[in-house]
């Protein structure tokens, strides 16, 4: 069974040969977008981004003076909407027309969603306010944001035909959702439904995976990501009951995480505690299907952490593998 395989008869609760882990099986692309800041750090949204203390990747700033929407009532002469069609999209169709589709599939990644978006321009404080005291104008800057989603995802699909689109929202923290249920039901969930299901009509030829990322507490919202079309949920911290959620949505939707990285991704992490995670996430998740293993956030942040977990990953998912698959 080649990698490919194997991943589809993971996330399908098929019958896979052996533990699927990381993202083996899957060569996922980077979002064009990502990156690509101006000699200010302003990205193509014209949001500020930087740097902070032990921080991995870039984040929104913070200030107040960097917002680009300061009156949530005047967001139409206060964003510009990026161009579509300015965006070079050669590195990964290049990418994409490099990958062996006989052993991987091709996952084209598209971050800042709905949500992520809203706080970059706005502020998170002030994203959060707007949806309960200004939700007209919140929802059509959504609804502006969604449109650009929509016409974005068609041209990257355009560009490398992807088997997979891996759409990053974060919706809460480790202990909790950012909003209730009832808001996510309200403003995420019938405008992702709209981008699943838009992104899924892109082929009749075969189907087409959309993996929705948010390494967060997350267990509310299982039953509204089921309905809305999402097939994987990568980010899968170990906050959540995974054993439970496996369990309960067996067959309807497939699982990526289960490290507790952030028990061990600092600088002075112990080698012997980095292995114990990974055996502790292969011997607890593994028994129940459905998932693949590995750091909810992708990659940890410490080069000498990344390179113990997935030697560890490796070695010790295939003596789980011998034991478990026939």
């Amino acid at each position: 069974m080649t990698p490919k395989q194997n991943f589809l008869e993971t996330v399908r609760w098929g019958k896979p040969e052996y533990l699927c882990t990381d993202l083996n099986g899957l060569n996922l692309m980077l979002d064009p977008l990502t990156g690509t800041y101006d000699a200010d750090m302003k990205d193509e949204w014209g949001c500020q981004w930087g740097y902070g203390n032990r921080e991995y990747n870039p984040m929104p700033c913070i200030l107040p003076d960097c917002d680009v929407v300061t009156d949530i009532s005047q967001w139409k002469e206060q964003v510009t909407v990026p161009d579509v069609e300015a965006i070079d999209y050669s590195g990964v169709k290049a990418a994409a027309d490099q990958t062996d589709r006989e052993q991987l599939l091709v996952g084209m990644s598209c971050s800042c969603g709905l949500f992520e978006r809203t706080h970059a321009l706005m502020g998170f404080e002030a994203s959060l306010m707007a949806m309960l005291t200004d939700r007209e104008a919140y929802e059509e800057l959504l609804d502006c944001i969604l449109e650009f989603k929509m016409a974005y995802a068609r041209k990257l699909y355009d560009a490398t035909d992807f088997d997979l689109f891996y759409y990053h929202d974060d919706w809460g923290s480790k202990r909790s959702l950012f909003f209730s249920p009832e808001t996510w039901d309200e403003l995420i969930r019938p405008r992702e439904k709209k981008l699943i299901d838009y992104v899924k009509s892109f082929s009749d030829e075969k189907e087409i995976l959309f993996m929705h990322h948010s390494d967060t507490y997350l267990e509310p919202l299982i039953p509204g990501m089921i309905e809305i079309g999402i097939d994987i949920w990568q980010g899968a911290i170990p906050q959540n009951d995974i054993v439970g959620l496996q369990k309960r949505y067996k067959g309807q939707i497939a699982f990526h995480g289960g490290i507790d990285i952030a028990a061990i991704d600092f600088a002075e992490a112990d080698e012997a505690a980095i292995r114990r995670e990974v055996r502790r996430a292969v011997d607890t998740y593994g028994p129940n299907g459905g998932i693949i293993i590995g750091i909810p956030s992708i990659a940890a942040m410490f080069p000498k952490v990344e390179e113990v977990y997935l030697d560890e990953l490796s070695s010790y998912s295939r003596q789980f593998s011998q034991r478990h698959y026939k």
